[in-house]
């Protein structure tokens, strides 16, 4: 669980310690995380936190190479034979700032946020839970605000590369602060 001692190594910028993934698909160069997947693939694959949070915001900075394929932040989830279960705030085409639910309800806000994407280039996505409120911005511009009771309080953070065609995602200036205003910034 993400406490005051542990959060600032939520990613260090370096290696992937403190995150499981197959080494194949995810790596860090130049203090980016990196999702790849050059030949496409059969199952969405996921690099996960070893850190779980509750109330949380996470603000990070995003690019899809050649806004090809499709990914996401997992967050509130569980890690199970390798496949995320939780919400995820979406990126991709036709998928940016909707919120889905992996393994679950599936598609929970299907308003699109691609009128704020920046394509080619990094975008801040912001995600804000707060008790039963998950609310999303990308680019400063808010996405997603529902009140949700059903969905889980507590779980781990992780990335996907979605099944599909060849992809490549990146991920920097990641930044998790524990127990926030349910505001986004």
């Amino acid at each position: 669980l993400a406490t005051p001692a542990n959060v600032k190594s939520f990613f260090n910028g370096k290696d992937l310690t403190g995150w499981d993934g197959d080494p194949a698909l995810w790596s860090v160069e130049n203090g980016e995380i990196v999702g790849r997947a050059p030949q496409g693939l059969k199952k969405n694959q996921f690099l996960f936190s070893h850190m779980a949070a509750g109330d949380f915001r996470l603000t990070v900075q995003v690019k899809l190479i050649d806004n090809k394929g499709n990914s996401g932040i997992q967050f509130r989830s569980e890690a199970a034979n390798g496949d995320a279960k939780g919400y995820q705030a979406d990126v991709g085409p036709g998928w940016w700032g909707k919120l889905y639910e992996e393994h679950g309800r599936e598609l929970l806000w299907p308003q699109s946020g691609e009128r704020y994407v920046k394509h080619g280039d990094w975008n801040t996505y912001e995600i804000v839970a707060v008790g039963d409120r998950i609310m999303t911005a990308l680019n400063g511009n808010r996405c997603v605000d529902l009140d949700d009771p059903k969905g889980e309080k507590r779980g781990i953070i992780a990335l996907q590369l979605h099944s599909g065609g060849p992809m490549e995602v990146r991920f920097k200036d990641l930044k998790l602060e524990r127990n926030p205003k349910a505001e986004l910034v």
